[in-house]
């Protein structure tokens, strides 16, 4: 079992190597055999259509996210921690890099741990204004 002090520790450090384009950064304590899922269908992004499996696939995931997306202004707003799961609310300011579009989200993760890992990490948002904002 991993402890709240920890899980809330590795998922800043997450959220501040994702927030810098830290590909390794953001894959450090990220289990090789992990679940990834963004919710982004519709964007014109198709990796972000169905959950990606292993770190490999997950590296690449993230240049066409770090690509794609940029976000500003990032903040938890809460965490909500139970055993090795763990749910994170935060607001940021999306820009869509191609587009140059941008809106302030309320969005969540999912996150769940393995022996101090993530497995699975699943972020929630809204994906009409995803769409609004990729759309030339």
């Amino acid at each position: 079992m991993t402890d709240r002090e920890e899980i809330k520790t590795k998922v800043e450090a997450l959220w501040d190597a994702r927030l810098k384009e830290d590909i390794e950064g953001t894959l450090k304590n990220v289990a090789d055999d992990a679940v990834f899922e963004v919710n982004a269908r519709g964007t014109g992004v198709p990796v972000f259509c169905a959950p990606i499996v292993g770190k490999p696939a997950i590296r690449e995931a993230l240049h066409a996210l770090f690509s794609t997306w940029d976000f500003r202004d990032w903040k938890a707003v809460d965490f909500m921690i139970d055993d090795e799961r763990v749910l994170v609310r935060w607001s940021a300011r999306v820009v869509c890099t191609p587009t140059g579009k941008s809106e302030t989200f309320d969005s969540y993760d999912l996150i769940k741990f393995r022996a101090g890992k993530i497995v699975e990490y699943r972020q929630a948002t809204d994906t009409a204004m995803l769409i609004k904002l990729s759309a030339v």
